[in-house]
């Protein structure tokens, strides 16, 4: 295992050194576990994960190898300085509130190091291959998808790290939602009408649905109806596009609740769950998140910080270790208590606006066309899925949302007057 780690790292370092355009391919492959057969958070030194961790180490080293590396864009400053700040942040505040060691906190730092891929897409701008990027996020959706699918029929068929004998989880489905938007812009804009754009985004959302994530199979089907039927060509929203798609939804609802008994039924007891506090998935994260909120209440402001699983300060917290909901103190199925417990609720509202601030230009003028208004509001969508799903602190939300907030500050370089609607990504 150990040459393999080795392999993995040394092709790592070359490549964003001497190959940004393949390094970034690279990079997403490993998030993806490499498509399911080769798994680099298995790559253990002494106890210490460094695979994921190595490959982000190196991704912010070879930042420096670029000779203008201190160059960034006017418009990229304050989320760069941000990203700055919450990693700093959340790695000293537990050693200044003597709650964790400085080892222990920059290894419970890992996954906001995620966050360095943005950092390297920026400083080697120039040289990464935006048209590559693209068709690779988007056949990475597709199989992913296709995974899903084939997993339903022959799970023997599933790469091995995608299946654990009872059922497939792919890394990371977050990614076939981005290609979905991808493929929508194809969809909307393209002269050619392509039955093969149609049909592989029927597989998208085949996919999307089967990995069941129902936060994010909601947001991004709404994502979808609201960039492809409310906004005209012009990028416009169009009066008789929104009454249009209103009715249409409304229509849809009515046909499937008159005709599908088991959705109204399932409906009604989701909503009466919910009013009488029954219901499963909100009040079991009600109860794996008490001690969580016992923790929060006593620093609520600021926060904790990165506190690793070993520090000092875990023997005060009463975590159950035969519970995976309950055995961190990170929580990843509920993004916005896990993001208090780091920065409180004063630094999670400052982090929350600065970013909404970037995810959102792809609706201003200066910024606005078909790929970053798609983009746009695939990030928005976070914002909602943040609540069942830690999209803002980890490695699946973190990766694909970075990737977004870069093609919305690159669009431009698609799109020329004149050409709008004969671009294909």
């Amino acid at each position: 295992m150990i040459i393999f780690a080795i392999i993995f790292l040394l092709l790592g370092a070359f490549l964003s050194i001497k190959n940004p355009k393949y390094f970034v391919i690279y990079y997403i492959l490993a998030s993806t576990k490499f498509l399911g057969f080769i798994d680099p958070s298995s790559f253990i030194i002494g106890g210490v994960e460094i695979g994921y961790f190595g490959l982000n180490l190196i991704t912010v080293i070879s930042i420096f190898f670029n000779s203008k590396w201190y160059d960034f864009p006017k418009n990229t400053k304050l989320f760069l300085y941000t990203i700055i700040a919450i990693l700093l942040y959340g790695i000293l505040k537990p050693v200044f509130d003597e709650n964790s060691t400085l080892i222990k906190a920059f290894i419970a730092s890992k996954e906001i190091w995620f966050y360095s891929i943005f950092i390297y897409l920026i400083v080697y701008r120039q040289a990464i291959d935006d048209r590559l990027l693209l068709r690779s996020l988007k056949a990475i959706g597709v199989f992913l998808s296709i995974i899903y699918i084939v997993g339903q029929i022959v799970p023997e068929f599933v790469p091995p790290l995608y299946y654990n004998g009872a059922f497939v989880r792919t890394f990371y489905p977050t990614y076939i939602s981005l290609a979905l938007f991808l493929y929508c812009i194809d969809l909307k804009f393209s002269l050619s009408r392509s039955l093969k754009d149609r049909i592989i985004a029927i597989i998208l959302i085949l996919g999307l649905v089967l990995a069941a994530h129902s936060s994010l199979i909601i947001m991004t089907v709404l994502g979808v109806v609201f960039y492809k039927y409310l906004f005209n060509k012009n990028l416009v929203l169009d009066k008789f596009s929104i009454i249009g798609a209103i009715a249409l939804s409304v229509f849809s609802i009515l046909f499937a609740f008159v005709f599908i008994d088991e959705l109204y039924n399932e409906l009604i007891n989701t909503i009466n769950g919910i009013i009488t506090g029954e219901d499963n998935s909100l009040s079991s994260r009600d109860v794996y998140n008490e001690f969580r909120w016992e923790a929060i209440n006593k620093k609520k402001e600021l926060g904790y910080g990165f506190i690793h699983q070993s520090s000092e300060f875990m023997k005060e917290i009463n975590t159950i270790s035969t519970n995976r909901f309950m055995e961190r103190f990170t929580v990843i199925d509920s993004g916005y208590v896990d993001m208090i417990i780091k920065y409180g609720y004063i630094g999670t509202t400052i982090i929350l606006v600065i970013f909404t601030k970037y995810f959102s230009k792809g609706f201003l003028n200066k910024y606005k066309n078909p790929l970053s208004l798609a983009m746009s509001i695939y990030l928005l969508q976070y914002i909602f899925i943040n609540y069942t799903w830690s999209v803002y602190t980890f490695a699946h939300g973190i990766i694909p949302g970075m990737l977004a907030l870069y093609l919305i500050l690159i669009s431009r370089n698609f799109y020329s007057k004149n050409d709008r609607e004969k671009r294909q990504y």
